[in-house]
């Protein structure tokens, strides 16, 4: 009885979802090329970490030691308020993705024990991407397109206190812009087609399909002009057998018409 119970318990964590996308992965143990992926990921993001740690320090400081050797003749417009901010809201991003990746690592690698190397890419240009998105929200928030956490648009930037208010926030929109570049992307999709009148598919709500028998899932899916990916799992529970056991996007998730949504069928065991 306890062997029967440690089986359903190996099985049952052959696939998991990602917290951020909800996106459905299948587990597989770790190799020797993970496990170095997986470490150089981490050296990598500990160097960026100091390095977007530094340059927190330095701008707060008022040196700008890195900024001015890089512009050279152009150092002296380094001290307008202006662009000090625009650093912290790029020195948040970069922070927010260092966090992120951490955090990925952490669940995949540690926990999981299921990192793939192939994804080693994803961990070098996260802070990069999350300071990128960083300064691009920030410059949306400035023309008055959006309002995160308060306005921040229009106006010029002043000394004392509405320097320091300003400067808080535009390094908190940069670090959750680092942090959720997922949800970031999405919110920059839905105001592109917004701005410039790009006609967006109809967006229907993913239904329950967990315990429908596969051809239940299906026929419901195309009824929502949605296609389906079916991906089969290996089950001694025999109530389970040719049911849906895991979805991905999860019920009630809105998506366009003609997206993708994956469903795990339990199989029975040979």
């Amino acid at each position: 009885m306890k062997q029967e119970t440690q089986k359903q318990e190996q099985e049952a964590v052959q696939f998991a979802a990602d917290e951020q996308t909800g996106n459905v992965f299948e587990l597989n143990p770790e190799k020797r090329t993970d496990i170095e992926a997986a470490t150089i990921s981490v050296i990598y993001l500990i160097a960026m970490l100091v390095l977007f740690g530094w340059q927190f320090v330095d701008i707060s400081t008022g040196r700008m030691l890195l900024l001015k050797r890089i512009l050279h003749e152009n150092a002296d417009k380094l001290n307008s308020d202006m662009c000090r901010i625009i650093a912290y809201a790029v020195i948040g991003g970069g922070l927010g993705g260092i966090v992120n990746g951490f955090r990925s690592i952490l669940i995949w690698h540690a926990e999981r024990k299921a990192f793939g190397w192939r994804y080693l890419w994803k961990y070098i240009t996260l802070p990069l991407l999350g300071a990128t998105l960083a300064a691009i929200v920030y410059a949306l928030t400035r023309a008055g397109m959006a309002v995160i956490g308060g306005s921040v648009a229009g106006g010029n930037s002043t000394a004392g206190t509405d320097f320091a208010a300003q400067a808080f926030s535009a390094f908190a929109i940069g670090a959750l812009s680092g942090y959720g570049s997922q949800k970031v992307f999405k919110w920059l999709d839905g105001h592109i087609n917004r701005w410039f009148q790009i006609s967006e598919l109809a967006e229907v709500e993913v239904p329950n399909l967990k315990d429908n028998t596969e051809q239940q899932a299906k026929d419901a899916l195309q009824k929502l002009e949605l296609n389906v990916k079916v991906v089969q799992q290996d089950s001694s529970d025999e109530s389970q057998i040719n049911k849906v056991v895991w979805q991905s996007p999860t019920a009630g998730t809105k998506v366009a018409k003609a997206s993708q949504v994956t469903i795990t069928v339990a199989k029975k065991k040979e």
